[in-house]
Protein backbone atom coordinates (compact mmCIF):
# COMPACT_ATOMS: atom_id res chain seq x y z
CA UNK A 1 0.00 0.00 0.00
CA UNK A 2 0.84 -10.27 7.82
CA UNK A 3 3.01 -16.41 14.97
CA UNK A 4 4.83 -17.06 17.95
CA UNK A 5 3.65 -14.46 20.41
CA UNK A 6 5.04 -13.84 23.89
CA UNK A 7 3.48 -11.76 26.64
CA UNK A 8 4.30 -8.16 25.77
CA UNK A 9 3.62 -6.21 28.91
CA UNK A 10 4.87 -8.34 31.76
CA UNK A 11 8.42 -9.10 32.83
CA UNK A 12 9.09 -12.80 32.51
CA UNK A 13 11.06 -13.28 35.74
CA UNK A 14 10.06 -16.47 37.49
CA UNK A 15 7.02 -17.28 35.39
CA UNK A 16 4.40 -19.61 36.74
CA UNK A 17 4.15 -23.06 35.21
CA UNK A 18 0.71 -22.21 33.84
CA UNK A 19 2.05 -19.12 32.09
CA UNK A 20 4.87 -21.15 30.57
CA UNK A 21 2.44 -23.73 29.24
CA UNK A 22 0.27 -21.00 27.72
CA UNK A 23 3.30 -19.41 26.10
CA UNK A 24 4.53 -22.68 24.56
CA UNK A 25 1.03 -23.47 23.31
CA UNK A 26 0.73 -20.04 21.75
CA UNK A 27 4.07 -20.45 20.00
CA UNK A 28 3.04 -23.81 18.56
CA UNK A 29 -0.30 -22.44 17.38
CA UNK A 30 1.49 -19.48 15.88
CA UNK A 31 3.86 -21.75 13.99
CA UNK A 32 0.92 -23.66 12.52
CA UNK A 33 -0.92 -20.54 11.45
CA UNK A 34 2.09 -18.57 10.22
CA UNK A 35 3.78 -21.34 8.25
CA UNK A 36 0.46 -23.05 7.71
CA UNK A 37 -0.40 -26.02 5.57
CA UNK A 38 -2.43 -25.55 2.42
CA UNK A 39 -4.10 -28.92 2.98
CA UNK A 40 -4.79 -28.49 6.70
CA UNK A 41 -5.53 -24.77 6.88
CA UNK A 42 -7.07 -22.09 4.75
CA UNK A 43 -4.86 -19.64 2.89
CA UNK A 44 -6.55 -16.23 3.06
CA UNK A 45 -5.88 -13.10 1.06
CA UNK A 46 -7.47 -9.65 1.07
CA UNK A 47 -8.30 -8.17 -2.34
CA UNK A 48 -7.57 -4.47 -2.06
CA UNK A 49 -9.45 -3.38 -5.19
CA UNK A 50 -12.57 -5.54 -4.95
CA UNK A 51 -13.61 -5.36 -1.28
CA UNK A 52 -13.44 -9.15 -0.97
CA UNK A 53 -11.55 -11.64 1.15
CA UNK A 54 -10.77 -15.00 -0.43
CA UNK A 55 -9.88 -18.33 1.16
CA UNK A 56 -8.11 -21.14 -0.69
CA UNK A 57 -8.18 -24.71 0.61
CA UNK A 58 -6.08 -27.50 -0.83
CA UNK A 59 -5.05 -25.58 -3.94
CA UNK A 60 -4.78 -22.02 -5.20
CA UNK A 61 -6.64 -22.43 -8.46
CA UNK A 62 -10.03 -21.34 -7.16
CA UNK A 63 -11.26 -19.81 -3.88
CA UNK A 64 -13.07 -22.14 -1.51
CA UNK A 65 -15.08 -19.24 -0.06
CA UNK A 66 -15.17 -15.45 -0.17
CA UNK A 67 -16.36 -12.60 1.98
CA UNK A 68 -18.00 -10.07 -0.31
CA UNK A 69 -18.82 -7.02 1.78
CA UNK A 70 -18.69 -3.93 -0.42
CA UNK A 71 -20.77 -2.02 2.12
CA UNK A 72 -17.95 -2.11 4.67
CA UNK A 73 -14.64 -3.16 3.12
CA UNK A 74 -12.63 -0.43 1.42
CA UNK A 75 -9.05 -1.34 0.62
CA UNK A 76 -8.73 -4.47 2.81
CA UNK A 77 -5.07 -5.29 3.38
CA UNK A 78 -4.16 -7.96 5.92
CA UNK A 79 -6.01 -10.77 7.69
CA UNK A 80 -5.21 -12.26 11.09
CA UNK A 81 -7.01 -14.78 13.29
CA UNK A 82 -7.42 -14.51 17.04
CA UNK A 83 -7.22 -17.51 19.38
CA UNK A 84 -10.94 -18.16 18.91
CA UNK A 85 -10.61 -18.53 15.14
CA UNK A 86 -12.31 -15.20 14.41
CA UNK A 87 -11.08 -13.29 11.38
CA UNK A 88 -9.81 -9.71 11.68
CA UNK A 89 -8.90 -7.56 8.69
CA UNK A 90 -7.33 -4.13 8.38
CA UNK A 91 -9.38 -1.75 6.25
CA UNK A 92 -6.81 0.62 4.77
CA UNK A 93 -9.05 3.21 3.10
CA UNK A 94 -11.50 3.35 6.00
CA UNK A 95 -8.89 3.64 8.79
CA UNK A 96 -10.59 0.76 10.57
CA UNK A 97 -10.33 -2.90 11.56
CA UNK A 98 -13.18 -5.42 11.18
CA UNK A 99 -13.97 -8.72 12.86
CA UNK A 100 -15.92 -11.53 11.18
CA UNK A 101 -16.66 -14.34 13.60
CA UNK A 102 -16.06 -18.01 12.90
CA UNK A 103 -19.82 -18.52 12.95
CA UNK A 104 -20.17 -15.92 10.19
CA UNK A 105 -17.46 -17.62 8.14
CA UNK A 106 -19.38 -20.90 8.21
CA UNK A 107 -22.41 -19.21 6.64
CA UNK A 108 -20.70 -17.30 3.83
CA UNK A 109 -22.37 -19.30 1.08
CA UNK A 110 -25.80 -18.19 2.28
CA UNK A 111 -25.20 -14.78 3.85
CA UNK A 112 -23.24 -11.59 3.20
CA UNK A 113 -21.84 -10.77 6.63
CA UNK A 114 -21.66 -7.45 8.41
CA UNK A 115 -18.61 -7.02 10.66
CA UNK A 116 -19.34 -8.19 14.19
CA UNK A 117 -16.94 -5.59 15.59
CA UNK A 118 -15.51 -2.42 14.06
CA UNK A 119 -12.48 -0.64 15.52
CA UNK A 120 -12.37 2.88 14.11
CA UNK A 121 -9.69 5.54 14.08
CA UNK A 122 -9.03 7.12 17.46
CA UNK A 123 -9.24 10.85 18.09
CA UNK A 124 -5.45 11.10 17.95
CA UNK A 125 -5.41 9.80 14.35
CA UNK A 126 -3.05 6.92 15.12
CA UNK A 127 -5.00 4.25 13.22
CA UNK A 128 -4.39 5.91 9.85
CA UNK A 129 -3.82 3.65 6.86
CA UNK A 130 -3.76 0.34 8.80
CA UNK A 131 -2.05 -2.54 7.02
CA UNK A 132 -0.25 -5.25 8.99
CA UNK A 133 -2.03 -7.00 11.87
CA UNK A 134 -0.85 -9.73 14.27
CA UNK A 135 -1.84 -11.07 17.69
CA UNK A 136 0.54 -11.86 20.55
CA UNK A 137 0.32 -14.72 23.06
CA UNK A 138 -1.78 -12.65 25.44
CA UNK A 139 -4.29 -11.87 22.70
CA UNK A 140 -3.18 -8.28 22.19
CA UNK A 141 -3.61 -6.91 18.66
CA UNK A 142 -0.67 -5.15 16.96
CA UNK A 143 -1.22 -3.06 13.82
CA UNK A 144 1.11 -1.20 11.46
CA UNK A 145 -0.52 2.13 10.56
CA UNK A 146 1.26 3.41 7.47
CA UNK A 147 -0.04 6.97 7.58
CA UNK A 148 0.08 7.20 11.40
CA UNK A 149 2.93 6.59 10.92
CA UNK A 150 3.16 4.34 13.98
CA UNK A 151 2.72 0.82 15.28
CA UNK A 152 -0.22 0.48 17.66
CA UNK A 153 -1.28 -2.19 20.16
CA UNK A 154 -4.79 -2.82 21.49
CA UNK A 155 -5.64 -4.99 24.49
CA UNK A 156 -8.46 -7.57 24.25
CA UNK A 157 -10.72 -5.33 26.33
CA UNK A 158 -10.26 -2.53 23.81
CA UNK A 159 -11.50 -4.59 20.86
CA UNK A 160 -14.16 -6.64 22.66
CA UNK A 161 -16.79 -4.30 21.22
CA UNK A 162 -16.98 -1.69 18.48
CA UNK A 163 -15.44 1.69 19.23
CA UNK A 164 -12.53 4.03 18.58
CA UNK A 165 -10.20 3.37 21.50
CA UNK A 166 -6.88 5.14 21.93
CA UNK A 167 -4.27 2.39 21.43
CA UNK A 168 -2.79 1.01 24.65
CA UNK A 169 0.71 1.28 23.14
CA UNK A 170 1.83 3.64 20.37
CA UNK A 171 5.31 2.75 19.10
CA UNK A 172 7.55 4.92 16.93
CA UNK A 173 11.27 5.15 16.31
CA UNK A 174 13.19 8.10 17.72
CA UNK A 175 13.56 9.68 14.29
CA UNK A 176 10.09 8.59 13.18
CA UNK A 177 9.00 5.89 10.73
CA UNK A 178 8.28 6.84 7.14
CA UNK A 179 5.58 4.24 6.39
CA UNK A 180 5.40 1.31 8.85
CA UNK A 181 3.08 -1.35 7.54
CA UNK A 182 3.43 -5.11 7.83
CA UNK A 183 4.48 -6.93 11.01
CA UNK A 184 5.77 -10.36 11.99
CA UNK A 185 6.94 -12.00 15.20
CA UNK A 186 9.71 -14.56 15.00
CA UNK A 187 9.96 -17.61 17.26
CA UNK A 188 12.03 -15.65 19.81
CA UNK A 189 9.32 -13.03 20.18
CA UNK A 190 11.17 -10.32 18.27
CA UNK A 191 8.93 -7.91 16.35
CA UNK A 192 9.86 -7.32 12.70
CA UNK A 193 8.50 -4.25 10.96
CA UNK A 194 8.37 -3.32 7.27
CA UNK A 195 8.94 0.39 6.61
CA UNK A 196 7.83 0.47 2.99
CA UNK A 197 10.09 3.15 1.64
CA UNK A 198 8.55 6.60 1.31
CA UNK A 199 11.98 8.02 2.11
CA UNK A 200 15.39 6.68 0.97
CA UNK A 201 17.10 4.27 3.34
CA UNK A 202 20.68 4.65 4.57
CA UNK A 203 22.12 2.79 1.59
CA UNK A 204 20.30 4.63 -1.18
CA UNK A 205 17.40 2.24 -1.65
CA UNK A 206 13.78 2.65 -0.63
CA UNK A 207 12.46 0.75 2.35
CA UNK A 208 13.84 -1.07 5.35
CA UNK A 209 13.00 -4.05 7.55
CA UNK A 210 13.46 -3.36 11.28
CA UNK A 211 13.73 -5.65 14.29
CA UNK A 212 12.63 -4.85 17.84
CA UNK A 213 13.90 -7.42 20.32
CA UNK A 214 11.66 -9.31 22.69
CA UNK A 215 13.24 -7.38 25.56
CA UNK A 216 12.39 -4.06 23.94
CA UNK A 217 8.78 -5.09 23.37
CA UNK A 218 8.28 -6.37 26.92
CA UNK A 219 9.73 -3.10 28.19
CA UNK A 220 7.18 -0.87 26.45
CA UNK A 221 4.81 1.09 28.68
CA UNK A 222 1.28 2.30 28.10
CA UNK A 223 1.10 5.38 25.92
CA UNK A 224 3.60 6.68 23.37
CA UNK A 225 7.03 5.02 23.15
CA UNK A 226 9.78 6.47 20.95
CA UNK A 227 12.26 3.61 20.72
CA UNK A 228 14.71 2.77 17.96
CA UNK A 229 14.89 -0.80 16.68
CA UNK A 230 18.19 -2.58 17.34
CA UNK A 231 18.60 -3.89 13.79
CA UNK A 232 17.59 -2.96 10.27
CA UNK A 233 18.12 -4.28 6.73
CA UNK A 234 18.31 -1.56 4.09
CA UNK A 235 20.06 -2.55 0.89
CA UNK A 236 20.46 -0.27 -2.11
CA UNK A 237 18.36 -2.59 -4.31
CA UNK A 238 15.19 -2.16 -2.24
CA UNK A 239 12.51 -0.28 -4.20
CA UNK A 240 9.16 -0.53 -2.40
CA UNK A 241 8.71 -3.23 0.22
CA UNK A 242 5.47 -4.88 1.28
CA UNK A 243 5.29 -8.06 3.37
CA UNK A 244 7.78 -10.41 4.99
CA UNK A 245 7.67 -14.08 6.01
CA UNK A 246 9.90 -16.54 7.85
CA UNK A 247 10.48 -20.05 6.53
CA UNK A 248 10.96 -23.09 8.77
CA UNK A 249 14.68 -22.42 9.06
CA UNK A 250 14.21 -18.90 10.40
CA UNK A 251 15.27 -17.25 7.15
CA UNK A 252 13.58 -13.94 6.34
CA UNK A 253 11.86 -13.43 2.97
CA UNK A 254 10.93 -9.96 1.72
CA UNK A 255 8.54 -8.96 -1.08
CA UNK A 256 9.59 -5.93 -3.14
CA UNK A 257 6.48 -4.88 -5.02
CA UNK A 258 7.95 -2.23 -7.32
CA UNK A 259 11.07 -4.23 -8.20
CA UNK A 260 9.06 -7.46 -8.72
CA UNK A 261 11.61 -9.38 -6.68
CA UNK A 262 11.54 -11.61 -3.60
CA UNK A 263 14.60 -11.60 -1.35
CA UNK A 264 15.82 -14.18 1.16
CA UNK A 265 18.10 -13.18 4.03
CA UNK A 266 19.78 -16.01 5.94
CA UNK A 267 18.86 -16.59 9.57
CA UNK A 268 22.53 -16.32 10.54
CA UNK A 269 22.63 -12.71 9.32
CA UNK A 270 19.63 -11.55 11.36
CA UNK A 271 21.20 -11.39 14.81
CA UNK A 272 23.33 -8.29 14.37
CA UNK A 273 23.05 -4.82 15.81
CA UNK A 274 22.74 -1.55 13.93
CA UNK A 275 20.34 0.04 11.51
CA UNK A 276 20.88 0.27 7.74
CA UNK A 277 22.68 -3.08 7.51
CA UNK A 278 23.73 -3.67 3.90
CA UNK A 279 23.25 -7.42 3.90
CA UNK A 280 23.82 -9.60 0.86
CA UNK A 281 20.66 -11.57 0.02
CA UNK A 282 21.12 -15.33 0.08
CA UNK A 283 18.53 -15.72 -2.70
CA UNK A 284 16.82 -13.34 -5.11
CA UNK A 285 13.75 -14.62 -6.97
CA UNK A 286 12.58 -12.93 -10.16
CA UNK A 287 9.84 -13.58 -12.69
CA UNK A 288 9.67 -16.05 -15.51
CA UNK A 289 7.35 -15.45 -18.45
CA UNK A 290 4.18 -17.42 -19.07
CA UNK A 291 1.13 -17.15 -21.32
CA UNK A 292 -2.11 -15.30 -20.66
CA UNK A 293 -2.92 -11.85 -19.32
CA UNK A 294 -0.99 -12.62 -16.14
CA UNK A 295 2.17 -13.37 -18.06
CA UNK A 296 4.75 -13.00 -15.26
CA UNK A 297 5.08 -15.46 -12.39
CA UNK A 298 6.34 -12.78 -9.98
CA UNK A 299 4.50 -9.57 -10.77
CA UNK A 300 4.41 -6.82 -8.13
CA UNK A 301 4.74 -9.37 -5.28
CA UNK A 302 2.86 -8.31 -2.17
CA UNK A 303 1.99 -11.26 0.08
CA UNK A 304 4.29 -14.08 1.21
CA UNK A 305 3.59 -17.23 3.22
CA UNK A 306 5.11 -20.68 3.80
CA UNK A 307 3.29 -23.94 4.48
CA UNK A 308 4.59 -26.83 6.61
CA UNK A 309 6.15 -28.43 3.56
CA UNK A 310 8.35 -25.41 2.88
CA UNK A 311 6.37 -24.30 -0.17
CA UNK A 312 6.47 -20.55 -0.77
CA UNK A 313 3.21 -18.81 -1.71
CA UNK A 314 3.40 -15.40 -3.38
CA UNK A 315 0.44 -13.05 -3.88
CA UNK A 316 1.14 -10.86 -6.91
CA UNK A 317 -0.71 -7.54 -6.99
CA UNK A 318 -0.33 -7.64 -10.76
CA UNK A 319 0.34 -5.05 -13.44
CA UNK A 320 -0.94 -4.15 -16.90
CA UNK A 321 -3.83 -6.43 -17.85
CA UNK A 322 -3.27 -8.74 -14.89
CA UNK A 323 -5.49 -8.03 -11.87
CA UNK A 324 -3.53 -10.35 -9.61
CA UNK A 325 -2.28 -13.91 -9.19
CA UNK A 326 -1.09 -16.52 -6.71
CA UNK A 327 2.05 -18.58 -7.27
CA UNK A 328 3.20 -21.61 -5.31
CA UNK A 329 6.91 -22.51 -5.45
CA UNK A 330 8.26 -25.83 -4.18
CA UNK A 331 11.27 -25.83 -1.82
CA UNK A 332 13.55 -27.20 -4.51
CA UNK A 333 12.80 -24.24 -6.79
CA UNK A 334 13.70 -21.47 -4.32
CA UNK A 335 17.04 -22.67 -2.99
CA UNK A 336 19.12 -20.40 -5.21
CA UNK A 337 18.86 -17.13 -7.10
CA UNK A 338 16.90 -17.35 -10.32
CA UNK A 339 13.52 -17.23 -12.04
CA UNK A 340 11.79 -20.41 -10.88
CA UNK A 341 8.70 -21.89 -12.46
CA UNK A 342 5.82 -22.16 -9.99
CA UNK A 343 4.40 -25.53 -9.13
CA UNK A 344 0.87 -24.04 -9.20
CA UNK A 345 -0.36 -20.71 -10.56
CA UNK A 346 -3.84 -19.25 -10.19
CA UNK A 347 -5.74 -16.06 -10.94
CA UNK A 348 -9.36 -16.81 -9.94
CA UNK A 349 -10.90 -14.65 -7.23
CA UNK A 350 -8.04 -12.14 -7.16
CA UNK A 351 -8.14 -8.37 -7.65
CA UNK A 352 -4.91 -6.72 -6.46
CA UNK A 353 -4.32 -9.26 -3.67
CA UNK A 354 -2.42 -8.06 -0.61
CA UNK A 355 -0.97 -10.00 2.32
CA UNK A 356 -1.31 -13.79 2.72
CA UNK A 357 -2.36 -15.49 5.96
CA UNK A 358 -2.83 -19.13 6.88
CA UNK A 359 -5.75 -19.58 9.25
CA UNK A 360 -7.80 -22.35 10.80
CA UNK A 361 -9.83 -24.47 8.43
CA UNK A 362 -13.49 -23.51 8.50
CA UNK A 363 -15.89 -26.30 7.41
Amino acid sequence: MEHHRPNFRHHLGNALTTARIRYIAAVLIGLLITTGNARAAGLWVANENSSTLAEFQGNIKKPHRQIKDSADLGGPSTIAFDSGGNLWVTNFNGNSIFEYTQAQLRKLKKHVPTPAITISQDTGGNLSGPEGIVFDASGNMWVGAEFGPVIVEYTPDQFAASGNPTPHIILNSVGGFSSPSHLRFDTAGNLWVVDEGVFPNGNGGAGEVFKYTHAQITGLSAGTNNVNPVFGISINAFDHLETIAFDGGGNLWVADEDASLVYKFSAGDLGGVGLDQDLTPAVVLSATARGGSCNMTIDAPYGLAFDNGGNLFVANAGSGGCSGSLAQFSPGKIGSTGSPKPQVFGTAGLVHPNALTFGPTVP
